[in-house]
């Protein structure tokens, strides 16, 4: 893997940040990117990635209020380059283990080379900017194919999901891990998708095997997604990776939900999917991967990186 030079991505950094302030004018004193990233940052333990306080939701709301959306987006964009550039220069980043930090350490090269102020995800409520903050400040960590977030738990009412007769099984498995939280939580971001393939997923579960040395208290990881439903394995058999792996190695398999956001995730992008649905030969459902800290560890060593 490549040497990680943390000073070049904050010095790139704090000029794209440098660049974006310079646009931006009549900025009430009030308001500072020291301020937005301190407010932004200071989380409860099971605050997850989307979360902002109502600190830093209000500063944004003030500068969207007197100077505009387009200057709020530029704003967010500086907040982005400085968190990145204060890590990196405080060492917070070289705390990563190494192939988590290497796949972190690529994405904030990509963040500190981006200098668009303009694009419409610039906002605190949209997912994209919610995961590239997540990034940067380390809310979320960068592993594989997917991020994590190490601030999750599962609801209880996947004890039910599966009706009356499962509730205990379903009991069983949990308490058996050691309870509903913490958790790490993997979620898809939009930028990643170039790594959504075997080889990038099995990097996810070896950078969470490599992430419990710094959450010794999470529990386990868990995904929920269309993807992991077993009637994909006649509809899209490409995609059964994603769920046998895990399951090979002692994850668990918890049926969420029937129908929902899964149609629309599900049909977008395969005409096949889409005709099933549409001739009521196929239900997308939601399905919870859930793979306990020591299985998936024990994976992890028998399935090293080669290279």
């Amino acid at each position: 893997m490549q040497t990680l030079d943390w000073a070049a991505i904050a010095r790139r950094a704090e000029q794209n940040c440098a660049d974006a302030l310079a646009r931006i004018e009549g900025l009430s004193p009030d308001v500072s990117l020291e301020a937005f990233i301190r407010a932004a940052t200071a989380v409860e333990p099971y605050d997850h990635y989307k979360y902002f306080s109502d600190t830093a939701k209000g500063m944004v709301a003030h500068i969207k209020g007197t100077c505009g959306a387009p200057v709020a987006r530029v704003f967010l964009r500086a907040a982005l380059e400085r968190t990145i550039g204060a890590w990196a220069n405080d060492g917070r980043y070289q705390q990563l283990p190494p192939m988590c930090a290497h796949f972190h350490c690529k994405q904030l090269q990509r963040i500190a080379n981006d200098s668009d102020v303009a694009a419409e995800w610039l906002d605190l409520d949209n997912d994209l900017f919610q995961k590239e903050f997540g990034i940067a400040s380390m809310r979320l960590y960068v592993a594989g194919s997917n991020v994590v977030d190490y601030r999750c738990g599962i609801s209880r009412s996947i004890l039910f999901q599966s009706g009356p007769r499962k509730v205990l099984t379903n009991l069983r498995v949990l308490m058996g891990l050691g309870g509903f939280k913490p958790y790490f939580q993997g979620h898809l971001h939009a930028f990643l998708l170039d790594a959504l393939n075997e080889e990038g997923r099995n990097d996810f579960y070896r950078c969470c095997a490599e992430l419990y040395v710094l959450h010794p208290e999470c529990l386990g990881m868990f995904c929920s997604s269309w993807f992991y439903d077993p009637a994909l394995d006649l509809i899209s058999p490409w995609l059964s990776y994603l769920r046998t792996i895990p399951l090979a190695g002692g994850a668990h398999l918890f049926h969420v939900q029937d129908g929902g956001e899964a149609i629309g995730n599900a049909i977008a992008k395969s005409r096949t999917r889409r005709k099933l649905y549409e001739e009521r030969k196929y239900l997308p459902k939601t399905y919870m991967i859930v793979w306990g800290k020591r299985q998936q560890i024990d994976w992890a060593r028998a399935h090293q990186r080669t290279e």
